[in-house]
């Protein structure tokens, strides 16, 4: 089953850049490893960054007609950084995967089946 990763951070902490060059580093040192270890279990689906929110454009549906607007629709404490999806076994091997980012990032991952196939619940 896939499931899609979904990596979030406090926008604010990386605006008022608390976040350090040597955590970032270490960080990305992390993933590099990580992700070679998914893709030899055969895990590893995919994986990207995403820019900041301020290059959002979100398009919604204002008197029926779609409307497309600069930034993100809605002010969040949270950003969605980054997303990987992943091909697993079970739920519990996705929300596993996630454990151990959450772990060296301290940000929260949201873990999501993506709807291709049977239901993550049986």
């Amino acid at each position: 089953m896939k499931y899609m990763l979904l990596g979030y951070t406090n926008a604010q902490t990386w605006d008022e850049q608390t976040v350090t060059a040597e955590d970032i580093q270490r960080i990305c040192d992390f993933y590099e490893r990580f992700e070679q270890e998914l893709r030899s279990s055969g895990e590893w689906v995919g994986s990207e960054g995403l820019a900041d929110p301020s290059h959002t454009t979100t398009v919604q549906q204002v008197d029926g007609v779609p409307i497309a607007t600069d930034g993100p629709y809605a002010e969040l404490k949270e950003t969605l950084v980054s997303f990987s999806i992943v091909d697993v076994v079970s739920h519990d091997r996705a929300v596993e995967i996630a454990a151990r980012v959450v772990e060296v990032t301290g940000e929260p991952i949201e873990v999501r089946p993506i709807m291709d196939g049977p239901s993550p619940d049986g």
